[in-house]
């Protein structure tokens, strides 16, 4: 009834003390029509609404409070009560599962051949540079003196190689 199995129900019923209540430890489970909207909302906050086990909890709990499983009562009945008025819903036994048949898998997909690169084209020739007489550039003042400068160290290191 509630599409949950059997093992899932024993575990809330041990986070969910409104499912525990009543319930003998050595005889079957019974469960009242309360019971079973309460598995139903629980199973809706946790698949459904996607709360975690405490958030559904605390959840539950405010929703019990209010009154939304008591059918018009004022207050929730006690379990005497409950096991005397109500009539218990026997849960039947869960349908096998079937094993999930073996897939082959399939080949992986070939690869999409590559568009050939594009030909390889040489760059054209740099142009030679062009000799640039000192006197002829420009921008800069102070050229004819750094000139001079430089031809005197190229003498000086000349001098020292030559001893």
């Amino acid at each position: 009834m509630a599409e949950v199995a059997p093992y899932v129900l024993r575990y809330w019923e041990t986070e969910f003390p409104a499912l525990a209540e009543g319930k003998d430890r050595g005889a079957p489970r019974l469960y009242t029509a309360r019971d079973v909207q309460i598995i139903a909302r629980i199973r809706q906050l946790l698949y459904d609404e996607g709360f975690t086990v405490a958030g559904a909890k605390k959840r539950l709990e405010a929703e019990i409070s209010e009154g939304r499983f008591d059918d018009g009562e004022k207050a929730p009945p006690t379990t005497e009560q409950r096991r005397k008025a109500e009539e218990r819903v026997e849960l039947p036994e869960p349908r096998p599962v079937p094993k999930p048949t073996p897939v082959a898998a399939a080949p992986p997909p070939t690869p999409a051949p590559r568009p050939a690169p594009p030909p390889v084209v040489a760059p054209p020739p740099a142009p030679a540079p062009t000799p640039v007489r000192a006197a002829e550039a420009t921008g800069f003042p102070e050229r004819k003196t750094v000139i001079r400068e430089l031809k005197e160290i190229v003498r000086l290191l000349d001098r020292s190689k030559k001893r």
